[in-house]
C-alpha cells in the first residue's frame, strides 16, 4: 500500500481512514508499524508536533491548547475488522511501554484537566474527542475505525502490544500482537 502524504495523513485523522486520498508524493515520516492478515488491519502512525497542531488548529484551536497538543506525542491508529467474527477494541487490553517501563495513554481525565486550565470551550472539546480512537467498541465485518492516541512528549520511541477480544461476547480465541517500536515523532521545525 503506497505511503499517504501529509495533507490525506490529517483527512484520515478526521474521517477515520473512511475517505479515499490521492497519493501525490511519498511521506517517510508517516511510516509506522502494521501488520494485516485474513481477520485484522491494523496500522500505527507516528505524527509530527506539527502535522496534529495544523489540524487542530485550522479547527479553530486557541494558541494555549495548540502549545499543550505540541508537548504530546500523538499516534494515530486505524484498524479494519476483516474477519467474520465480531472483534473487540478495548484500551485496557493493549500495553505500551518505554524501555521497559509500563507508559499511561494520557486519558480523558488528563484532557479535561488541560481544557478546564485553559477555558477551551466546549465546540473544541468536541472535536478532540472525536478524533481519539475510542476506548472501547466492537467492530463488525469489514468495519473500520481509527483514531489517535496521545503519550507524555517525548522524542523516544514506545512499544505497542495489543489484544483484541473476539466473538459477540468476548469469549473467542483472543487476537494477540506485538507492534514493536512506534516512534514518538519530534518537531521538524529549525531551531
Amino acid at each position: 500500500m503506497p505511503v499517504l502524504t501529509r495533507t490525506c495523513a490529517i483527512v484520515l485523522i478526521a474521517s477515520a481512514g473512511l475517505l479515499p486520498c490521492p497519493v501525490t508524493a511519498v511521506d517517510r515520516t508517516l511510516q509506522g508499524p502494521s501488520f494485516e492478515d485474513n481477520r485484522l488491519l491494523i496500522r500505527v502512525v507516528p505524527r509530527t508536533p506539527e502535522q496534529i497542531a495544523a489540524f487542530y488548529e485550522a479547527r479553530g484551536f486557541p494558541p494555549a491548547a495548540l502549545e499543550r497538543i505540541r508537548q504530546t506525542c500523538f499516534v494515530t491508529v486505524f484498524i479494519k475488522n476483516k474477519g467474520n467474527d465480531v472483534l473487540w477494541l478495548d484500551l485496557d487490553h493493549w500495553s505500551f511501554s518505554r524501555d521497559g517501563e509500563p507508559l499511561a495513554l494520557l486519558d480523558d481525565e488528563f484532557w479535561q484537566t488541560q481544557w478546564d486550565a485553559i477555558g477551551l470551550r466546549q465546540a473544541s472539546r468536541s472535536t478532540f474527542g472525536w478524533t481519539r480512537l475510542p476506548r472501547v467498541r466492537d467492530l463488525q465485518h469489514d468495519e473500520p475505525v481509527g483514531g489517535n492516541v496521545a503519550f507524555p512528549g517525548t522524542t523516544r520511541a514506545l512499544e505497542v502490544e495489543a489484544v483484541f477480544q473476539t466473538g459477540a461476547d468476548r469469549k473467542g480465541a483472543p487476537v494477540r500482537l506485538g507492534l514493536g517500536r512506534v516512534p514518538c515523532m519530534k518537531s521538524t521545525a529549525q531551531p
